[in-house]
């Protein structure tokens, strides 16, 4: 340990902390032996944690943080973890490090274990600072080829040529220029004179506006054509670069409403658009393990720095990666079949409800069991016929019922005044309810009466119908409740999802009977449009309301430094009003405008419901009840054939 008069470490690094420290919610530092920090104050400091990496094993007894629940959550997600990682995770998440202060030896594995920790932990800073101090005298490697210092734009090194020296030259990472231009690369910003307590020139360490002009820095964009959010196109100008190896032009035109708020920030800070078109169609599907396939996964293993395309903001996505303030409102709505008109067998029936069938019913077994008993009081009262038998009654009775029930007359000859009386109350009753089922039946028939569409969350839970998408992440949104929606219906929802290729939905569309997702946007347009046909929408119409909504965002690697000031675009963006003009000029330029229109049109009932030309379909039940009746009689006079034949013999 140097003597503290030999040393002006704690005097530079007490001068740094207390101006551009102070205001962190807590500042970790890493304590070393061979500097001496005795002198640092750390009064007007909210927390300052102190950390000994060189017995960091021994603390872990005498640390008032339990790490047990932490280390059985990194072991349930699958991911390896030691010392240093444990002791970073508990560091971000439970004391929110946003300042962190590093020495020599220390500083590439720290760097190597933040990039780690600040993923693992759920809480995280937009801005961190970084403070490394060294000696070149003990200088064992490049500390400073680490990713932290390419893609990270606070960082401050603080370096001597031996221990106990007066003049400490302050550095920063070049940051800005092309990736392939050492943005890692350590630029002088100023000197401390420790003897006088100055620094020259007098500078800000810090500097908010070092990300002002990027000087062409790439910006690398995940994107696959999704319409109109993102618009991928290899034929349109001007062409960017792009990243994808089965493009051997490496070159493609890329625009979009989530798209040219990219476009504008790179005017706005001199930074280079380019692309990564290598995933196709498929957002991603983020794991426990804080791994990814799809575009997220893209992002995750720093190959892209930011992935757009109607993403929502999903938790899952979010414990790995960053995400942009909302850029819009986007629904999950569906193409469902449209209404059709009834023209089953079941015409015949419906002109009356269940419950009127059996009041009829009812009571033509009352106008039979009437006439029964009146005509066998007939032939033995008034007729006194001996030999006259209830069957023979019971069998003019129903004949008698229903010859009356179709206005039908009778060739019997009535004699008693109580079974005229009968006749003539049940015909006054048959004609009312003939005439009646009559008119019922000529409105069903010219007037035509639609199907229910499974147009609405309710329905399409009632109808049990079978829906479909290109991706599970469409249903992620919901998945990501807990274990899933407490509602049964979503649960059935859910259960009748199925996903399939974009060229099977096509297919599909214009023969199965499901639903067809596509998005819903805040201003009236829908995406995912690719399976729309002419046939298909010819029986597919809109539904009326939304399965669910979500705000979309663009999804950013963790501690990307450029996060803030791209939020504060997409809330200019909003107020400015062009998220709205974007939308409408981007579907105007790149989709079909007729498709847009029908789809709209399709929620609201395009059949005409005034009187039709009657065809075959509207006599399919009357004709399956006439082959039902012909072939009942054929049987009866197969019966009766049989009973007169076996009658016969007997005699």
């Amino acid at each position: 340990m140097l003597a503290a008069e030999a040393s002006h470490w704690s005097t530079v690094i007490n001068i740094i902390l207390q101006l551009y420290f102070s205001d962190l919610t807590t500042t970790c530092v890493l304590w070393n032996k061979d500097f001496d920090l005795h002198g640092t104050s750390f009064v007007n400091f909210n927390v300052v944690l102190i950390i000994n990496p060189w017995n960091l094993n021994d603390t872990f007894s005498k640390d008032i943080y339990n790490f047990e629940k932490q280390d059985n959550q990194l072991s349930n997600d699958g991911i390896y973890f030691d010392d240093w990682i444990k002791k970073f995770v508990a560091a971000i998440s439970h004391t929110h490090c946003e300042g962190f202060v590093v020495f020599q030896d220390d500083i590439p594995r720290f760097a190597h274990t933040y990039r780690k920790a600040s993923v693992y932990s759920l809480w995280r800073s937009f801005e961190p600072k970084f403070l490394f101090a060294y000696t070149k005298e003990k200088l064992t490697e490049d500390y400073f080829q680490d990713l932290l210092f390419k893609n990270i734009a606070n960082i401050l090194v603080i370096e001597t040529d031996f221990k106990n020296a007066t003049q400490f030259y302050i550095k920063t990472n070049k940051f800005v220029g092309s990736l392939f231009e050492n943005p890692n690369e350590l630029i002088d910003v100023s000197v401390f004179n420790a003897i006088e307590g100055t620094f020259e020139p007098t500078v800000d360490l810090y500097p908010r506006n070092k990300l002002q002009n990027l000087q062409g820095r790439e910006i690398i964009v995940g994107a696959f054509d999704y319409r109109p959010f993102v618009v991928v196109d290899f034929n349109r100008l001007p062409l960017y670069y792009d990243h994808a190896e089965d493009n051997p032009r490496h070159l493609v035109h890329i625009d979009g409403t989530e798209m040219r708020i990219v476009h504008t920030f790179c005017e706005l800070y001199n930074c280079s658009v380019q692309v990564d078109t290598t995933e196709k169609e498929e957002w991603g599907t983020p794991y426990p393990n804080y791994t990814s396939d799809g575009m997220i996964g893209t992002i995750i293993d720093g190959k892209t720095h930011m992935g757009m395309g109607a993403m929502y903001a999903w938790y899952m996505a979010y414990k790995s990666i960053d995400q942009t303030t909302f850029l819009g409102r986007s629904g999950v709505t569906c193409l469902v079949p449209a209404p059709s008109r009834k023209t089953r067998w079941t015409l015949p029936i419906r002109p009356f409800p269940y419950s009127l069938w059996l009041a009829v019913i009812f009571c033509l077994c009352w106008e039979t069991v009437a006439l029964c008993l009146t005509r066998f009081f007939e032939d033995r009262v008034v007729v006194r016929q001996n030999n006259a038998s209830i069957w023979s009654s019971i069998q003019f009775a129903y004949v008698t019922t229903l010859k009356l029930f179709i206005s039908q007359s009778s060739r019997y000859v009535v004699r008693s005044h109580t079974v005229r009386t009968i006749l003539f109350a049940c015909y006054m009753i048959d004609i009312i309810v003939s005439s009646i089922y009559a008119g019922g039946l000529s409105a069903i028939l010219t007037i035509p009466d639609l199907t229910e569409a499974p147009d609405s969350v309710a329905r399409l839970y009632s109808h049990n119908l079978t829906w479909t998408s290109t991706s599970y992440a469409w249903i992620t949104s919901i998945v990501d409740e807990g274990d899933g929606p407490k509602d049964p219906i979503f649960h059935r929802i859910l259960a009748n999802y199925r996903i399939n290729s974009m060229d099977e939905m096509r297919s599909k569309a214009k023969t199965e009977n499901m639903g067809f997702a596509l998005e819903r946007m805040a201003f009236g347009h829908f995406g995912n449009g690719d399976f729309f046909t002419p046939e298909a929408l010819q029986h597919l119409k809109l539904m009326v309301e939304d399965i669910y909504y979500s705000f979309t965002v663009a999804m950013v690697p963790r501690m990307w430094p450029h996060l803030p000031k791209y939020n504060d675009l997409i809330l200019a963006w909003h107020s400015s009003g062009l998220s709205k003009y974007w939308e409408w000029k981007i579907v105007a330029e790149y989709m079909n405008a007729n498709e847009q229109n029908r789809v709209q049109a399709s929620m609201y009932n395009h059949i005409d419901v005034g009187p039709v030309q009657l065809d075959v379909d509207n006599f399919a039940g009357f004709i399956g009840l006439w082959i039902a009746g012909i072939f009942m009689s054929i049987l009866v006079f197969i019966g009766e054939w049989i009973c007169y034949w076996w009658n016969r013999n007997q005699i």
